[in-house]
């Protein structure tokens, strides 16, 4: 089979966008669990500082979980309309989130020691 046929050929949209959406549910879950973890943590040991950065990853998760609903729909629609599936743009925001979630972790141990 040649380059050209195999660009024509049918494309199957199998599960792509379903483990794409599954990622990001599971990823915001994450921010959401560390969220509350930073909060009880906080609570227990009676800092209020924790508050704020506890309250922006649960926030962030959110923020998170609409990114992968918007995500999911995009890439449904590519894969069906057998066009590239782009996203570094997308990638390079979570790994900003990641950041800001573990930035948020050291102010928080900062402010509680």
């Amino acid at each position: 089979m040649s380059a050209g046929e195999a660009a024509r050929a049918p494309v199957d949209p199998g599960l792509q966008p379903e483990r794409t959406r599954l990622a990001w549910s599971r990823t915001a879950l994450a921010f959401l669990a560390n969220g509350g973890l930073v909060l009880h943590a906080g609570h227990r040991a009676d800092h209020r500082a924790w508050l704020l950065p506890g309250a922006a990853v649960i926030a962030l998760s959110a923020l998170v979980y609409a990114v992968g609903e918007l995500r999911y729909r995009r890439v449904g629609a590519a894969v069906r309309a057998n066009t590239p599936v782009a996203g570094a743009a997308l990638v390079a925001t979570a790994a900003a989130a990641a950041v800001f979630t573990a930035l948020m972790a050291v102010v928080a141990m900062a402010a509680g020691s």
